[in-house]
């Protein structure tokens, strides 16, 4: 199939602008563009743009791979060559980062003694730090942020700040600020930390903010950052230009696991590929216990395929606890460009620049996603921290991403012009949307909607919800009280905006899938452009093992609150077909005979032992311990028949249970209904015929011959009725899962009475084994007979499988689902109604 991006390939490239309307109380000179040179880097032009003299704030917003680590440096120098009146702070997000940019202004020309590092605080030969006039420090450092385990700054960064401020203004030096990725520093905008950039202000000539990816919790740091600089602010913008002959090919694997291990099947089957390949692999996690468990598994799954090829993998993990991020610990374990690495903290702030190079990033699974807050790991940030990630890659090469199918899109807001991209975009999409309808379709929003999102759910939930109590507390009179002011918008925005919309809007980090997804198909992407979708995970039953592998595969890719779900609220028609038409449609299954070597494709009704298998395994999933067949605890992971028999008992007690003229069944479901009343029918006449032997041994029969009056003359044209339909409309006979058809099918009427008799006899009685075929003189003739030693009873239809019904919620579902939520799960039921009615009634 064409891929839908060849579509898009002219389609505008979005990204948060940053706008001169977006700081009305501040003086913004109209907004510079700039386009990167035919490399796609933009120093040069960008130098030419900044007045290195004038004081105000600078906006730099430049795509990923324009080199703005390069115009960063290049600043920092150029100010160094200028005069010694100036300090230079670069401020970076991560230590990581403070020996990157070290290493690069030294490389610059500037010597190292004029250069001070941040983690060089501490040390047993500290340098008298006044002398040097570049200073490479992390943006916490610079604010006084002392993160999570501390009330204050350590005494000695305290000490550094202070003494340096002092000695700026006491020699009247200028102090240039460059912050570099911004948006990774947001937290550190606290307003009890602002402060501390006060003491600068004697000092400070110049702000330079840097970022590929700025987003609303920006704006007001720049605000606080500008009102240091005469609140006059600057903006420049470059273009986003692709460059084909720069962009690594994408691959997407959809994974339906609910949550990814060290051995998940496809995941090692595609690193196994890329190490095929000769491909130097690095593996980026969204958690660290997922990367500790690749690293730390040398046996089987992906770390197996890796120590094959490496003798060694550097672990490059932080402190991340249950996949969350407690902290903002700095990471232990470094990116190392010279080993394979499989880890959590390079997604920011380093350079893949591997020849013939494939980066895996593995995405949060869907089970991950939480009804408040989602367990995203490293991608909790939401969307740009995608677009961080993807970034790494900096020569042309691969990218892998698996990732869970996303949310069904709303298509009518998408910003498409043509009808060509709409059907593309849609088609391709539905092959890999996730099976189960959400309760909200994702929706897609322009970056430019984020203020107005924010604002509108401020003023009309957040706010409005004590309204009348800030209204009233703000005409008391309060001296010597605790401050109690209502945050503004932008406080508000600084500090939740951005957990607000990745947690609340599906296509601003909700559902991250959605947004690579989307991104992928309209070539979104300035370093990579997508080449492949891959969206069957493989799935492996081998012969007498399926029931062991089905309750697997149901608790790696469905879960319990799947099952919960269907049990409690929906028949049993409606489990089974939902988990059936989702293992074909999202799957690639394969069965292997005990002692085969090739692998068959399973095609819905192609192999009897697979259909089977799976009738039972949902028969004991459906009715626990209340399954008439088998002991659900003893048997549930084993395979045991089920048999023609059984489903024919089944299906007849289902049906004699039904009064159609009571039900609103579709047309459909009356004809097959009515086709297993009439084979119960056909059960009553052989139950009615059965006789006792009255000489010698004495016990039950029934002929081996159809006896006369089973099916009278007059009666065949009714029975060729009934029998065809049968075997046209039961989907198991109708593809030999059950096998009755081919007796049955293009035969004299007689052969098919004939068949028809001999399976009844089968299916629906004991047959005793006398040692020999005995004989009974029947209407005066000796004939064989089938010794009956007890007639198989129907079972309970409230406890077996039914597959006559449609797919409908239980007559009690409401009551039970009220039960379910708010006893087992402990929630407002109100909460699940909705999404619960959209499921079942899609």
């Amino acid at each position: 199939m064409e891929l839908p991006n060849t579509h898009f390939e002219d389609f505008p490239i979005e990204f948060k602008e940053i706008n001169p309307e977006d700081f009305p109380h501040f003086e913004v000179g109209e907004k510079i563009i700039i386009s990167p040179n035919e490399q796609g880097y933009i120093n040069e032009v960008l130098q030419e743009k900044i007045t290195r003299n004038e004081k105000n704030t600078v906006i730099i917003n430049a795509a990923v791979g324009q080199g703005k680590t390069y115009s960063i440096i290049d600043i920092a120098y150029k100010y160094f060559l200028d005069s010694e009146e100036y300090v230079i702070f670069i401020a970076s997000p991560y230590v990581s980062l403070v020996e990157q940019y070290y290493k690069a202004i030294i490389a610059k020309g500037v010597p190292e003694n004029d250069v001070f590092r941040y983690d060089e605080l501490g040390g047993a030969n500290l340098r008298d730090y006044k002398e040097q006039r570049i200073h490479i420090v992390t943006a916490n450092c610079l604010l006084g942020n002392p993160g999570e385990d501390a009330f204050i700054n350590s005494d000695i960064k305290r000490v550094y700040l202070r003494t340096l401020s002092d000695y700026c203004k006491r020699n009247r030096k200028k102090t240039i600020f460059i912050y570099d990725e911004v948006h990774d520093t947001i937290h550190n905008f606290k307003e009890k930390y602002i402060f501390n950039l006060w003491k600068w202000r004697d000092t400070i000539l110049k702000n330079y903010i840097i970022s590929a990816t700025f987003n609303e919790a920006s704006k007001p740091v720049i605000e606080y950052l500008a009102e240091l600089t005469e609140n006059k602010i600057q903006i420049i913008e470059s273009e986003r230009v692709r460059f084909p002959d720069k962009q690594s090919s994408l691959y997407l694997y959809y994974n339906s696991s609910h949550n990814y291990k060290s051995d998940d099947k496809d995941i090692t089957e595609l690193v196994g590929n890329l190490i095929t390949r000769g491909k130097e692999v690095d593996i980026l996690c969204y958690s660290k216990n997922l990367a500790d468990d690749i690293i730390d598994n040398r046996i089987t799954g992906i770390g197996a395929k890796l120590y094959r090829k490496y003798a060694e993998i550097n672990r490059c993990t932080s402190g991340l606890i249950s996949n969350q991020r407690p902290d903002r610990e700095e990471p232990k374990n470094r990116y190392n460009p010279n080993m394979c690495n499989v880890g959590t903290n390079f997604k920011t702030g380093i350079s893949i620049e591997k020849e013939n190079h494939a980066f895996v990033i593995i995405m949060p699974p869907r089970g991950t996603k939480m009804p408040f807050q989602n367990l995203y790991g490293i991608f909790s940030s939401g969307i740009n921290s995608i677009v961080q990630a993807l970034a790494r890659q900096r020569k042309k090469g691969e990218i892998h991403i698996i990732l869970p199918r996303p949310d069904e899109f709303d298509y009518r807001t998408l910003p498409f012009e043509t009808d060509v991209q709409k059907e593309s975009f849609k088609v391709n999409y539905d092959l890999i949307k996730h099976y189960e309808p959400p309760k909200n379709k994702v929706e897609y929003y322009k970056l430019s909607q984020q203020n107005f999102i924010l604002e509108n759910f401020y003023e009309r939930e957040f706010r409005n919800n004590v309204r009348s109590e800030i209204d009233y507390i703000s005409n008391l009179v309060r001296e010597n009280k605790i401050r109690l002011d209502f945050p503004e918008f932008k406080l508000f925005k600084l500090e939740d905006g951005e957990d607000y919309l990745t947690n609340k809007i599906s296509f601003f980090g909700d559902d991250l899938s959605a947004y690579i997804t989307y991104c992928s198909f309209t070539n979104q992407f300035i370093n990579c452009k997508l080449a492949s979708i891959n969206y069957l995970t493989s799935l492996f039953f081998i012969e007498n093992e399926i029931q062991n592998n089905l309750n697997y595969i149901f608790s790696k890719y469905f879960g319990e609150t799947y099952l919960d779900t269907y049990t409690t609220i929906g028949n049993f028609t409606m489990f089974y077909e939902t988990f059936r038409n989702t293992l074909f449609s999202d799957f690639n299954m394969r069965y292997r005979k005990v002692n085969g070597e090739k692998w068959i494709l399973v095609r819905p009704y192609s192999n009897s032992d697979f259909e089977t298998q799976l009738l039972e395994f949902c028969g004991m999933m459906y009715f626990g311990r209340n399954y008439s067949h088998q002991d659900y605890t003893r048997f549930r992971h084993i395979d045991i028949p089920y048999t023609r028999s059984q489903y024919f008992l089944d299906s007849i007690s289902v049906a004699e249970s039904i009064d159609l003229e009571e039900c609103d069944y579709p047309d459909f479901n009356k004809n097959i209904i009515r086709a297993y009343k009439q084979l119960g029918i056909y059960r009553r006449k052989l139950i009615d015929n059965i006789s006792t032997t009255t000489r010698g041994e004495t016990y039950n029969y029934l002929p081996n011959k159809v006896f006369t009056d089973f099916i009278l003359e007059e009666e065949q044209e009714e029975f060729n009725t009934f029998i065809s339909t049968l075997i046209e409309i039961d989907p198991f006979l109708k593809n030999n899962i059950f096998d009755l058809k081919r007796n049955i099918e293009g035969k004299p009427i007689v052969s098919k009475i004939k068949s028809f008799y001999r399976t009844l006899v089968e299916d629906f009685f004991e047959i005793t084994d006398l040692g020999y075929i005995p004989k009974v003189t029947i209407n005066s003739r000796l004939q064989y007979v089938k010794p009956i030693e007890s007639i198989i009873p129907l079972p309970n239809s409230q406890r077996v499988i039914n597959v006559l019904v449609p797919a409908r919620k239980d007559q009690n579902y409401l009551t039970n689902l009220k039960d379910f939520v708010e006893g087992a799960l402990g929630e407002d039921y109100n909460d699940y109604e909705d999404k619960i009615n959209s499921i079942l009634d899609n």
